[in-house]
């Protein structure tokens, strides 16, 4: 804590070490109580006070009530161009109706349900003799958050992932991931937090009306993934001025510890991804400790009622031996942007309309896997471009259709030595991936909801055949 001052203050208010400040908002049972005494003795000693005695209590009644309005479901307005699935608001400051504690500290269940029908159809794929199929999905997600008072607060949750084809039940082949395990202290408009957390400058702007699958299919979740979405382990600081959100995050560890290492291109070890080489050598049951992953953050964002605009740099190193002290360093940076608009028209009926664009470009360094040469990079870099856009139309509440568009275009550099006459080159290989989603929904109640969606990927490679290939999926999800 000697390192870390500010930390250190933030905890120690968060943990009530400061009376004074905690006597600035106390708790509902000393907000009923404490005016009863002087209500009751008023009419003996001071009669002309009374009146402002009485007064006292029913304004801070009604200050007390206000934060209860949290509790009601999210607006279209609040949820636009995003999701209650990457949702990174805080717990309310008031208990929520299903919760356990009292009204600053308490303890709620996280659940989100998604399943369904999912027809795949293989177009054109690489292996030709792949066949088209009908699946049913399933996927939960389940934890709890809470509140430790005004300052505190946390969020733990788990996965049970949505696995191919439906192959996540029987004989205990459910595979588990955690997700958000965050701890966080805010005041004086500032947030600190650490532990599985979310950054929220890193998700892009999104149609919330193709979220049926919770963003767990390729169709949604890998556009996220190539453009720097940053879900994992770290540390981040935020404030809070007049609509702007100045946030830095850092993570520094195994490149599986965050899925911002999913935007890293190259050739790791026989060609593989970046975040694919610790699960080509497994230790004693865990994955392959020898990279090392390490990620500054810096953002700005602003949030307006017509408009959100949000800018990031991702400035990363690698380290992909750490069993030698002669490899070099590979190092990459990733710019973003995004900008989403909030439009209100009348067309015999209300619409709230919210177009949307976002782009990411990344480059890094690549190391040169080929016999011979190693500890030496190449001298062309990675370097990859992710754009989607699309627009949400909001007919009813949270109810609508969306449409939304994404490309991801890549340049991967690798190397042939020199042979006789002919000089060392360093071929590039193109790959641009499409991703398109057109959904709607309906919201049954507040909790509940009926998706539809068609979406179409398209894979081309340079030297290889198209992969084209068309889903279909029709769901029921449960949002708590």
């Amino acid at each position: 804590m000697k390192r870390f001052p500010i930390t250190a203050t933030l905890c120690a208010l968060a943990l009530g070490t400061v009376p004074a400040a905690w006597a600035q908002s106390p708790a509902p049972a000393a907000t009923e109580s404490a005016p009863a005494a002087p209500a009751s003795d008023a009419p003996q000693q001071t009669p002309v006070a009374a009146p402002a005695a009485a007064e006292a209590p029913a304004d801070k009644a009604a200050q007390a009530d206000k934060p209860k309005e949290e509790d009601k479901p999210s607006t279209p307005e609040e949820m636009a161009g995003t999701s209650e699935v990457i949702d990174t608001t805080p717990p309310p400051v008031v208990r929520p109706k299903i919760a356990i504690g009292n009204e600053a500290f308490y303890v709620k269940p996280l659940l989100a349900l998604a399943g369904g029908i999912h027809v795949e159809n293989l177009i054109q794929t690489l292996n030709r003799n792949r066949e088209s199929r009908a699946t049913t999905v399933a996927l939960t997600r389940f934890g709890f958050e809470g509140r430790l008072g005004q300052y505190v607060s946390f969020k733990s949750e788990f996965e049970r992932n949505i696995r191919a084809h439906g192959s996540g039940v029987w004989e205990g082949t459910a595979s588990f991931s955690v997700r958000d395990q965050v701890i966080r202290l805010q005041r004086w408009n500032a947030t600190v937090e650490a532990g599985i957390i979310l950054d929220p400058a890193s998700v892009d702007y999104i149609s919330t009306h193709v979220a049926d699958t919770l963003l767990a299919d390729k169709y949604t979740r890998d556009p996220l993934l190539y453009s720097g979405f940053n879900r994992g382990q770290g540390a981040q600081a935020a404030y809070d001025w007049k609509g702007f959100r100045l946030g830095f995050g850092f993570t520094a560890a195994n490149p599986l510890s965050t899925s911002s290492s999913y935007q890293v291109g190259g050739s790791f070890g026989g060609g593989s991804r970046f975040w694919e080489r610790p699960l080509g050598n497994f230790r004693n049951g865990q994955p392959d400790d020898d990279l090392h992953f390490q990620v500054l953050s810096p953002s700005l964002s602003y949030t307006h009622e017509l408009f959100e605009a949000k800018a990031m740099a991702q400035v990363f190193d690698v380290n992909y031996q750490m069993t030698s002290r002669t490899d070099p360093l590979l190092h990459g940076n990733n710019l973003r942007g995004n900008l989403l608009l909030k439009l209100h028209t009348n067309v015999g009926i209300p619409l709230f309309i919210t177009p949307f664009f976002n782009i990411a470009r990344v480059q890094n360094d690549v190391t040169n896997s080929t016999a011979g040469f190693a500890d030496q990079l190449l001298g062309t870099r990675y370097t990859a471009t992710t754009f989607s856009a699309g627009v949400d139309v909001n007919i009813q509440g949270r109810s609508g259709v969306g449409v939304q568009f994404a490309r991801v275009t890549d340049r991967s550099p690798s190397f042939i030595p020199a042979t006789g006459d002919s000089p060392a080159v360093e071929p590039v290989t193109k790959t641009a991936q499409t991703y398109l989603n057109i959904g709607g929904t309906y919201w049954f109640t507040d909790d509940v909801a009926l998706g539809a969606r068609y979406a179409r990927y398209q894979k081309k490679q340079d030297r290889e055949d198209d992969e084209i290939d068309a889903s279909y999926f029709m769901t029921l999800r449960l949002l708590l």
